[in-house]
């Protein structure tokens, strides 16, 4: 099997691409629900990484799905009525359904490390119950580490939760080691120590010669650093975990020439840890800026490897890029509405009021031009760019991206683009193709004053 890296919606790829009982280890760090907008910086941009933030009528069709599963719905009903029908909900939904796949394509021996934190852990740890039966949990692994204080009248929230469950009870295990205690090393000088019982049943400890300890089988609560803003391995986003983390996860659950997934890859850390570890691996994500920052992160370390990645859904050419218009006009939408460094297509690509993508890129400290783009893979015409003026000011955005291909242009189009005025020393709406992409042209934004 190749190595792969798919661009999309994680539901879609495995829904489509990955058949059951083929992955032996799934990490899932998705969002968490914490009603914050996350940043990140690429190519000397700010872009919108994800928007972690939920609503309830975007998220009905998820629900109702997953309502109909009789391994899900009656998890799904009790959140519904201890929740409501509200933004916690909508992402529950919205995990439930990528979750459900997720233990689908696992194999019967293999294992699944769900990434949450406090804020929606509890939650998750039901419907997860649900999905692979209370039976098949294994640990709450709790990450600690520690950053610089915010001012909170609660004590400080320094840890992150790692649920992890199989599919059955065959599931891979490594076993991994701490050191041991001082107290230990010193009066047991490192040698292996063994259980021994009395004539009673009773354990009593008991030393090994000759053997030396691995150390003390390890623990649930796991100590490892974040990433520091100046630390080597940090790549601009906002929700990178290190790689000790990762590493660990992957050791302890897999062996070499075993498949690694992750659905939400974000920077491509899971994919990182498994290609040093000698796994294969599957890779998904559905941010276009991502996908370049592991594409930029596996030649910098792999560079003898990438031309053996399989790179699935992000068009290499302009006719590559017809043909996704054509067969997956969504999929086309969210790659185009991200060209331009900076920007990132809408999560919500129906009733977007004529928006595809916003991003914010800096000229210069503490000031940022907002960027709002749309994208058209079929006609176009000089109407479509009035109209899409309109939806750029009503959207409060300084400038906006009109995305299309080459073919499609007419005069008229560019004089309305003109007609929409400036914004301080650039077009307020340029007509961007999807050829300016490949010949490696670029919207023009305007310069620090």
């Amino acid at each position: 099997m190749r190595n792969r890296l798919y661009f999309g919606d994680c539901l879609d790829v495995l829904r489509e691409d990955i058949a059951d009982d083929t992955v032996d280890l799934i990490y899932l760090d998705p969002p968490f629900n914490s009603k914050r907008l996350y940043n990140a910086f690429i190519g000397g941009a700010q872009w919108v990484a994800f928007n972690d933030t939920w609503r309830w009528h975007e998220a009905v069709d998820d629900y109702h799905e997953v309502a109909a599963r009789l391994d899900a719905a009656p998890a799904m009903e009790g959140l519904r009525r201890i929740l409501g029908e509200g933004p916690e909900l909508a992402y529950l939904a919205y995990m439930a359904n990528r979750l459900a796949e997720c233990r689908r394509v696992l194999k019967t021996t293999g294992s699944l490390y769900l990434h949450c934190d406090p804020t929606m852990s509890h939650y998750l740890k039901v419907l997860m119950d649900g999905l692979f039966g209370a039976k098949n949990f294994r640990n709450e692994i709790v990450w600690s580490y520690r950053r610089w204080p915010a001012r909170s009248r609660n004590f400080q929230t320094m840890h992150d939760v790692i649920l992890r469950y199989s599919k059955t009870e065959s599931a891979i295990w490594n076993q991994l080691y701490e050191p041991l205690a001082k107290s230990t090393l010193k009066s047991d000088k490192g040698k292996k120590i063994i259980n021994v019982f009395d004539e009673h049943g009773r354990r009593r400890r008991g030393i090994k010669t000759g053997d030396v300890s691995p150390g003390a089988p390890m623990r649930d609560v796991w100590n490892i650093g974040v990433l520091a803003p100046t630390a080597k391995e940090r790549l601009g986003y906002p929700t990178q975990k290190p790689l000790a983390l990762l590493e660990r996860i992957i050791k302890a659950s897999s062996n070499e020439g075993d498949i690694v997934l992750d659905p939400f890859c974000g920077c491509g850390t899971t994919i990182h840890a498994a290609q040093a570890l000698r796994r294969k691996w599957i890779g998904i994500d559905v941010c276009v800026n991502a996908c370049k920052i592991i594409e930029r992160r596996l030649r910098g370390h792999f560079e003898h490897l990438w031309d053996a990645v399989a790179f699935i859904g992000m068009p290499k050419t302009p006719d590559d890029a017809k043909t996704l218009a054509s067969l997956d006009k969504f999929r086309f939408e969210r790659w185009a509405a991200a060209l331009v460094d900076g920007m990132e297509a809408n999560r919500k690509q129906r009733g977007d009021k004529g928006i595809d993508g916003r991003g914010r890129i800096a000229i210069r400290k503490g000031c940022f031009v907002d960027i709002v783009s749309q994208v058209k893979g079929g006609g176009t015409g000089p109407g479509d760019v009035q109209a899409f003026n309109g939806a750029r000011q009503q959207a409060g955005a300084d400038m906006g991206v009109f995305t299309c291909f080459e073919e499609r242009v007419t005069p008229r189009m560019r004089d309305a683009a003109v007609s929409a005025g400036r914004f301080m020393d650039a077009p307020a709406v340029q007509i961007y193709t999807v050829e300016d992409y490949f010949d490696g042209r670029a919207p023009v934004i305007p310069k620090a004053a």
